[in-house]
């Protein structure tokens, strides 16, 4: 009984010692810490219709089944994106360092990549650090290839 007596201030004393230890604070002058850096892209968000409406029942009716949204981002003639999404999110975003850049989308057949309908050219895109630029672009009934 005595040994339990005197085990149990002993580890208690080792305890808060081992904790003491877990509270040592950086003494690193705060002059010479680094800032979070700044992030170095920006972002383009495509947002398009199904003949001029956001209905999933139009990308089901206009593609005769599943469709993607794929869209393509070039600087000048080298592809530095290509991202997809499902026709009825109606919304992509896509990071990119600041730069001028221009864009194909077409509505795709899904999980064989085939055109659904023509493919648009979106032109002056202007890409800035820090902030979202935000285009909209339209799939007529008279753009799909079926």
């Amino acid at each position: 009984m005595n040994q339990d007596k005197s085990v149990f201030p002993l580890c208690g004393l080792a305890l808060s010692s081992f904790l003491a230890l877990g509270c040592i604070v950086d003494v690193e002058p705060s002059s010479q810490r680094r800032p979070r850096p700044v992030q170095a892209v920006g972002s383009l968000t495509m947002e398009w219709t199904v003949a001029s409406r956001i209905d999933s029942r139009a990308c089901s009716q206009h593609s005769r089944g599943g469709a993607d949204f794929e869209l393509i981002v070039y600087r000048g003639s080298r592809e530095v994106a290509r991202d997809y999404a499902r026709c009825d999110d109606f919304s992509i975003t896509v990071d990119l360092p600041p730069d001028e850049y221009t864009a194909t989308a077409t509505l795709v057949e899904r999980g064989n990549d085939r055109p659904v309908t023509t493919t648009l050219q979106v032109e002056d895109i202007h890409i800035v650090r820090g902030a979202t630029l935000n285009l909209d672009v339209d799939f007529p009934p008279s753009s799909f290839l079926r």
